[in-house]
């Protein structure tokens, strides 16, 4: 996979509060903020900015769509990027549980140590991403376009993978111990020995020792 990283050159150390209030979250670094009061982030592109240790648990997007970004050590439980394009984005080590990309394009994204449990991906459209040393327990992937997806040391049990095709993505080095696929979606798919056990039962077939 040719995977592409944010575009991302000189940047303005930027107050997170303030730019939010403008409306103009484009060319910032936002370091360790404390953010008191609610905040809303709507109908607007966050292009080409760098968050480093910073809780958004205390704002909302809406409408809101990510170009050339990076979260690192943040807190994005429970956002919203539905039907939104997140493109050339870098989730490193950041808290995501609850947080949904449902019908959204997702384009060359990295997913790196991360805890993304319960996170929502039905209908999105996953194009070159990468997933890597994170939790993914009990996520949803329903109706997910899949084209060139690499996973590495991904923790997926509870999730699901329904109607979602998965040719050639390579799970032999992951858990998927309890997670939830349906026929279609296991047609091409890599595993190892130990997982082909796991995934038997879920054709209707009856091991006999």
């Amino acid at each position: 996979m040719k995977l592409v990283n944010p575009k991302i050159k000189e940047l303005e150390v930027g107050s997170l509060k303030e730019t939010i209030q403008t409306g103009d979250l484009s060319f910032f670094q936002y370091e360790k903020e404390e953010i008191l009061g609610k905040y809303n982030i709507f109908d607007c592109t966050i292009d080409s900015c760098i968050f480093k240790n910073i809780s958004f648990e205390n704002i909302s997007f809406e409408g809101v769509e990510l170009v050339d970004v990076i979260f690192e050590n943040c807190d994005l439980s429970n956002k919203c990027f539905d039907k939104e394009a997140v493109i050339r984005v870098i989730f490193k080590n950041c808290k995501m549980t609850g947080t949904t990309f449902m019908d959204s394009k997702l384009e060359n994204v990295q997913f790196l140590e991360c805890s993304n449990k319960y996170v929502n991906f039905a209908s999105a459209s996953m194009t070159n991403v990468i997933i890597k040393d994170s939790d993914f327990e009990e996520t949803s992937f329903l109706s997910t376009k899949i084209k060139n997806l690499e996973i590495d040391n991904v923790k997926f049990k509870g999730a699901e993978f329904i109607s979602t095709a998965l040719k050639d993505v390579d799970f032999s080095n992951s858990d998927i111990y309890g997670a939830k696929f349906d026929v279609n979606s296991l047609k091409d798919m890599v595993i190892d020995s130990m997982q082909a056990s796991v995934l038997v039962g879920l054709l209707g077939v009856k091991i006999k020792d």
